[in-house]
């Protein structure tokens, strides 16, 4: 144990994960997700935009040749929607490179993805860990902060270049300021299990399409800024469904 961190001990074997309905739980009562609590915080314009650009995208492609007003209202009305589908795509790419990462890190030797937007993302990953020298401790940890009541599922604790860290891979077209208060959660929710002393936290961030390669170490002295930013978010995130609660009782 570090000189000055205490252990916040709980029954590990209470704690578990509903895959299907993705979420944690402690002796069976729901807690909230790290992730979940996060979603409180906006992403600004950037997404905004984004979800635009796919509608243009689907109209430029839909509206050629003779169209009926029945097809044009059909084609507007798939436009409003289009950025669904390209969520959706999006998130399983992620997903899949996600997975094949996890699997090299455990030197399981997995084979190069076909599709080129994984493949981009896990040669990229891969040229970023070749540069660095790194010694796994636990990936894909299912973290647990009996203090706060939060959860969630860190990617990996590892010493990279001889320094504990807590990195997160994100396949996304930039580095939120959410990805900094995850990762403090994350690491904090560690250090309150283990007493271990955890000094950076890096957001490694791939763009699927391009392969361009970003990351950004956080060194200690961010952390209590951005764990308390992320409490803030989780604050927010009781005080809104306590309000729902009591708006579902509310007497029509």
């Amino acid at each position: 144990m570090a000189p000055g961190l205490d252990c916040l001990t709980f029954d590990r074997s209470l704690l578990t994960f509903d895959a299907a309905r993705h979420r944690h739980l402690y002796d069976g009562k729901p807690l909230i997700g790290v992730t979940t609590a996060l979603g409180m915080i906006s992403k600004g314009d950037a997404i905004t935009q984004w979800a635009v650009n796919q509608a243009l995208d689907y109209l430029s492609t839909a509206l050629q040749g003779d169209l009926t007003p029945e097809d044009v209202q059909a084609i507007l009305l798939n436009a409003k929607y289009a950025w669904k589908g390209k969520r959706d795509e999006a998130a399983a790419i992620g997903t899949q490179a996600h997975n094949w990462i996890e699997c090299y890190l455990k030197g399981e030797n997995p084979p190069w993805p076909e599709q080129a937007p994984i493949r981009n993302s896990c040669e990229a990953a891969v040229r970023w860990l070749d540069q660095h020298k790194w010694e796994t401790i636990e990936i894909e940890k299912q973290i647990y902060h009996p203090k706060y009541g939060y959860a969630g599922i860190l990617d990996w604790w590892v010493t990279i270049d001889g320094v504990p860290s807590i990195p997160d891979w994100k396949t996304s077209k930039y580095i939120y300021s959410s990805y900094r208060y995850q990762t403090a959660a994350y690491l904090k929710a560690v250090e309150a299990e283990t007493g271990a002393r955890i000094e950076d936290r890096w957001i490694l961030r791939i763009d699927k399409n391009t392969g361009e390669f970003e990351d950004l170490r956080l060194p200690r002295k961010s952390l209590a800024s951005d764990f308390k930013a992320f409490n803030a978010a989780l604050d927010l995130y009781k005080r809104d469904q306590k309000l729902k609660e009591e708006a579902k009782n509310v007497p029509r």
